[in-house]
């Protein structure tokens, strides 16, 4: 075979064994990271090589069974049923069974992360004029809709040392046409009224966010995301510290879509 090698294995701590020596009868144990597809079987090649250099070794071949690890393989994909449902309940307001028994996370954290982004969403589309009120509701509105509209798929991609890398597939709103229905509902304003207090166009607007956010084309993103995650104390999570964990704030709080 010609394995696909170094799967993720520097964010999983993992280490192939690198080229060694062994004497005459001795025995050595060796690591070698490689992806396998689930229930295939697979010939492993290895080549010796003697010191002497004319001397010809044979190839040693071992034969690998991934039926036979059937068990360890389903448990191998908690990271996708953990990511699942830390994704439906904090970022869209699902519910989702799997949540207390596979996921960890703070929620208020991960909440203000996402709100933050929906923040400047706002600031762009309004000039910054939304009092504390306004913005916790529009947020609310977005929820709600985002529950309605948007959807995930996770996929494992490695899991070992209790660290994994977890592909999402995902729809979301596109909040990037936010700016442009705002900008029409301040120009229908001051068309209809000849009024150019632009504090009065932008209110008109705000009283009309329901029916913006509900009328958000969602996007389905190019390519999917890859997130970083972490078991602690049995069950996984996201960092906001590690690699790739932003990505899900940025994502379902803003118009950044992969």
């Amino acid at each position: 075979m010609s394995p696909k090698t170094g799967v993720n294995s520097r964010e999983l701590g993992l280490e192939s064994s690198a080229s060694d020596k062994i004497g005459a009868g001795k025995q050595k144990k060796l690591t070698f990271v490689f992806e396998v597809k689930k229930d295939k079987k697979y010939k492993i090649g290895l080549e010796p090589k003697s010191s002497d250099y004319d001397e010809e070794i044979d190839e040693v071949t071992l034969t690998l069974d991934t039926k036979k690890y059937a068990k360890s393989y389903n448990k191998l994909q908690d990271p996708e049923k953990a990511l699942q449902a830390y994704t439906e309940v904090l970022y869209l307001n699902k519910e989702n069974v799997d949540y207390d028994k596979y996921v960890t996370a703070d929620k208020t954290a991960v909440i203000e992360e996402q709100k933050k982004a929906f923040n400047e969403e706002l600031k762009g589309a309004f000039s910054n004029s939304l009092t504390d009120k306004a913005k916790k509701d529009f947020f609310n509105m977005y929820k709600d809709v985002l529950k309605e509209k948007a959807s995930v798929k996770t996929n494992v991609i490695a899991n070992a040392n209790n660290k994994a890398v977890v592909e999402v597939e995902y729809t979301t709103l596109n909040l990037s046409d936010l700016y442009s229905y705002v900008s029409q509902l301040k120009r229908a304003y001051t068309d209809e009224t000849k009024d150019y207090d632009t504090e009065h166009s932008e209110e008109f607007a705000a009283s009309k966010f329901k029916d913006i956010v509900n009328e958000l084309e969602t996007k389905e993103a190019s390519r999917p995301l890859r997130i970083f995650m972490v078991k602690e104390d049995g069950k996984w999570t996201v960092k906001s510290s590690d690699l790739y964990s932003d990505s899900l704030g940025k994502t379902f709080g803003s118009s950044y879509i992969r």
